[in-house]
Parts: C-alpha cells; sequence; structure tokens
C-alpha cells in the first residue's frame, strides 16, 4: 500500500472518530429550570456542514513497523469512540430544560425544548466564537432534528445526576431482572405523583414514610399466598396530561430520587407515562433512558392518550402496543441491558385497546402486562377483569385498586376495597397489583 492512500485511509478512519466523538456532547440553551412541561417542536430541519478531508500526497511507501504502528493508533482510536455511551453517537440533555434552534446560533428560530435526561444523537458539530454546537437528532418522530449549545450535554447518564448509589449490586440486579420475577412473585405497588395528594398514594407521604408502609402492605400478599413471593414497587406517574392535551413531566432528579431510594431498599419502580396528543413511541422514548437502572419497568396510560382529558377516554392501537414493544426491546438489545423488563398498559373499557387481538406478547427480553383498571364495587371490578382476561394473546395480567381518601367530589375510590386473598381469587391471577 502507497503512503499516500494508507494515509488516505488512515485520515478517513480519524476523521469518523471525530464527527462520533461529538457525540459525548449534548444540547441546548438553558432557560428556566422550574418549568417542566417540553414544547412540541415545529416541522423543521437543519443540516449540519461537512468536513473536508486532506491527505498527503506524497508517494514514500511505509515500512512494516511504521504500518503496524498507525494500525495500532486507529484501533485505539476506535476504542476510544466505542465508550461513548453504551450506543455509539447517544448522549443526555444535562439540564433541566434546553432550547432546540433552527440553526448554530442562539438567534436562531427556537423549534421547541428538550429536558433534563433526554436522550439525543449527535449528528454534527460546529463551532463558533460563542459556543460549541451540535446538530442532534432527539425523540420526536415527526420533528426530530435541531441544533443546541453542547454546553449542556453529557455522553455520561450518570453525570446527569449526582447519587450515591453505584447501583452494581449484582445479586439484586440479577433478582431485579429475572426473566421468572413476574411468574414466581406478587409485586405489590403504591401508585402516584409525589406532588399530588389526588393522584394516589405516593403523593400522601415522603418516599422515607412511603417505604415502610409499602412493605407493610406487600407482607400481606406474601401472607395470602405462601406458593409465590410477593415484591415491593413504586409506581411513578412520569408524565401527566393537562386540559389541552399537553403533558407536563415529572422533574428528572425527582424520579432519580426515588429509583434511587426504591434499589437501596429492594423495590421496583414503574415510570409511567400519560402521552396525552403525543404517539405512544415518543413517549416511551422520553422515559426509555430509565430501563438503565436495574430496578426500573415502564408503562403507557391510553386513557390519557387524547387531546381532550376528562371529556373523553383515550386510546391505543393493538398495532401500537406492538410498536413501543418493539422499540422498548431494540433499545434494551443495542445497550447491553440486562434481564427482562416489563411494559406495563391500562385498560377499564373496551374502547381504550383498538384491535387488542393484534397485540403481540413475543417481544423478549421485553414482558407486556395488561392491568385491569377502574374503580368501584367488587363486583363492577371483577367484571371490568373478566373482559381484560379475554384478550388470552396477552396472558400477564395486573389489577388497580383505590384507596379511599377523601369525600371531595370527583375523587374516586373503591367500596369496599377488595382484601389480598380476594385480589388473588381473580382468574387469571394479576402478578401486578397496584395501589393508588
Amino acid at each position: 500500500m502507497s503512503k499516500n492512500s494508507y494515509l488516505a485511509a488512515l485520515t478517513l478512519l480519524m476523521a469518523s472518530a471525530v464527527a462520533l466523538s461529538a457525540c459525548n456532547q449534548e444540547e441546548t440553551t438553558q432557560e428556566d429550570s422550574s418549568q417542566q412541561e417540553e414544547e412540541t417542536v415545529e416541522n423543521e430541519e437543519s443540516n449540519g456542514n461537512e468536513e473536508e478531508i486532506v491527505t498527503d500526497d506524497s508517494d514514500e511507501e511505509l515500512d512494516e513497523s511504521d504500518e503496524e504502528e498507525m494500525e495500532e493508533e486507529i484501533e485505539e482510536e476506535e476504542e476510544t469512540v466505542s465508550i461513548f455511551g453504551n450506543q455509539e453517537g447517544v448522549a443526555y440533555i444535562s439540564t433541566d430544560r434546553l432550547t432546540v434552534r433552527a440553526d448554530s446560533s442562539e438567534e436562531s428560530e427556537s423549534l421547541g425544548s428538550l429536558v433534563k435526561g433526554n436522550e439525543i444523537r449527535v449528528l454534527d458539530e460546529v463551532e463558533t466564537d460563542e459556543a460549541t454546537w451540535l446538530q442532534v437528532g432527539h425523540h420526536n418522530p415527526n420533528v426530530n432534528e435541531g441544533w443546541v449549545s453542547s454546553e449542556f450535554t453529557t455522553a455520561d447518564l450518570n453525570e446527569v445526576h449526582a447519587l450515591d448509589t453505584q447501583f452494581d449490586d449484582e445479586e439484586m440486579n440479577e433478582f431485579f431482572t429475572s426473566p421468572t420475577l413476574f411468574e414466581d412473585n406478587t409485586i405489590v405497588a403504591y401508585y402516584g405523583h409525589p406532588n399530588s395528594e389526588i393522584m394516589g398514594i405516593v403523593g400522601r407521604h415522603s418516599v422515607e414514610d412511603l417505604i415502610p408502609l409499602l412493605k407493610e402492605t406487600t407482607a400481606t400478599y406474601d401472607d395470602a399466598d405462601e406458593s409465590k413471593g410477593a415484591v415491593p414497587a413504586i409506581y411513578l406517574v412520569y408524565g401527566t396530561v393537562q386540559p389541552g392535551g399537553e403533558v407536563h413531566k415529572m422533574n428528572y432528579d425527582l424520579v432519580m430520587s426515588y429509583i434511587e431510594a426504591a434499589y437501596n431498599n429492594g423495590v421496583l419502580v414503574y415510570i409511567d407515562h400519560q402521552m396525552g396528543r403525543n404517539h405512544p413511541t415518543y413517549s416511551l422514548n422520553e422515559i426509555q433512558s430509565f430501563l438503565r437502572y436495574p430496578n426500573v419497568h415502564l408503562a403507557l396510560d391510553p386513557e390519557w392518550r387524547t387531546e381532550r382529558p376528562m371529556q373523553e377516554v383515550g386510546h391505543i392501537t393493538g398495532s401500537e402496543i406492538n410498536d413501543v414493544q418493539e422499540t422498548m426491546q431494540d433499545y434494551i438489545v443495542s445497550n447491553d441491558i440486562q434481564g427482562t423488563k416489563q411494559f406495563v398498559f391500562h385498560q377499564f373499557v373496551e374502547k381504550m385497546i383498538v384491535n387488542v387481538e393484534e397485540v403481540s406478547s413475543e417481544f423478549d427480553p421485553v414482558l407486556l402486562v395488561h392491568n385491569t383498571s377502574g374503580w368501584g364495587s367488587p363486583e363492577g371490578k371483577r367484571a371490568t377483569h373478566d373482559r381484560v382476561a379475554e384478550a388470552t394473546n396477552i396472558p400477564y395480567k395486573g389489577f388497580k385498586l383505590w384507596y379511599y381518601y377523601s369525600d371531595r367530589p370527583g375523587v374516586h375510590y373503591d367500596n369496599p376495597l377488595m382484601t389480598p386473598e380476594e385480589v388473588l381469587d381473580l382468574d387469571p391471577q394479576p402478578g401486578l397489583v397496584i395501589y393508588q
């Protein structure tokens, strides 16, 4: 090989490495950190500038030792590229809220924003006098490109938050992600949003007080069925739909504080997104980076997949449920995430799931859980569960209970609350029991 052609090849590889290394940094201009709702991105895209590759025109031959040395340098450079996150080109937003621009300038049009913890892909990099700008792709399925300042981005998800927990207890991680966890145990979850008393029990107690109460309830299921174990879980409503179908998102650090406290106490966490006007895979992509934590599973709530919440019940289709599972499966595999991860969706009336017969449960390592929701008398709840059970193509089921909380109009609750023995007597027996 001539020196000219060898250096051309080397330079091309080095240029690729530089382009990929931009993925280590990421987006955005910092705005008001107290604002949690993510804006919708308009339908515009920007293209980055391509770098020119320069080669040496000399015809001199490289001797064998020089070739070996350069090959080693190339291998080292490739190894450096491969450590950027668990997936090449992936980075994360590291500040509460970041503006996405139409071009690499603070003066360019705002296309919307991303929030802390959102995962992004770096497509191009531009240096200006003021900042380094990254052209990024993100989770919006319609308009998924824009420009952000690299100052508030990182390639390491662990740098997004400051936690003491390392999430590296091998025995605990093996248990949390076991493919038979759902079959061998009844998972007992407390539901809600930390900042809302009305939405569920999670908002009526601090996490320090919540976990002991949760474990007491979990123990009642352990006592009621000696053939199974019982595992506690916290079920967090990450995205809360507003009157116009917009969605307010939980503060990222607040979510992580619950994940960390739960992990340290042997507790699972479910991250639930209400979707609103957004497509299901869009909503899943907003929360799937949490799958990197061993105790975390995901959920979507079709009731709130609508632009008219509290005026109509939303829906999701069987094919969309499959799309969500496939997206989740691809993410788990491409990021080498350990074990089985659950995806939960809710139903209490037929129209919430359109063409349920199209749903597949064959997206291993995703375990699909079909959860019976709704409040009222035990007879009504059993009837709802019987209808949900007709979808035999989804063998794993869950069941939600509503604690009595208030006489205030519009606050729902079960009357009377079913006992653990009554819940476990349902057919099919639920593997996930949620208390709201």
